[in-house]
């Protein structure tokens, strides 16, 4: 064999191939925790969305509207759910009348959706006045 040939040996290039699959597989394995983060916010951006959507829509309706009826005592809640809520989420709003005082309406809106294993549920609660 000469020696003055230069180059790389076998094992050398073995060694090589195997730290660079190692690096890759570490990059493919962030990607993918990247893409499971993004879905879950962008599941919380529209969760807030159709929060703030069912809020406008509530807030325009009149102090006595129907959809606004408090049919429970004072300090419980009268449940509404959204009869056509996007796939994938449910919506339903809460009103109780005269609370925190006279003439005002609390109405709390609940966004539920699925993320990976469990269930998440955006809140958003305002107060509407008689005037």
């Amino acid at each position: 064999m000469v020696t003055t040939e230069k180059g790389f040996t076998l094992s050398e290039v073995l060694v090589a191939v195997v730290v660079l699959s190692l690096g890759l597989l570490g990059l493919a394995r962030m990607h993918i925790a990247a893409i499971q983060v993004n879905t879950i916010a962008s599941r919380l951006t529209q969760g807030t969305t159709l929060a703030q959507d069912r809020t406008e829509r509530l807030m325009a309706l009149s102090y006595d509207d129907a959809r606004l009826a408090d049919t429970t005592s004072q300090g419980t809640f009268t449940s509404y759910p959204d009869p056509n809520p996007p796939q994938g989420y449910t919506i339903r709003w809460a009103v109780d009348t005269d609370v925190p005082s006279t003439g005002i309406k609390t109405i709390n809106i609940f966004v539920t959706w699925k993320n990976v294993k469990t269930s998440k549920t955006f809140s958003l609660s305002v107060q509407k006045s008689k005037v």
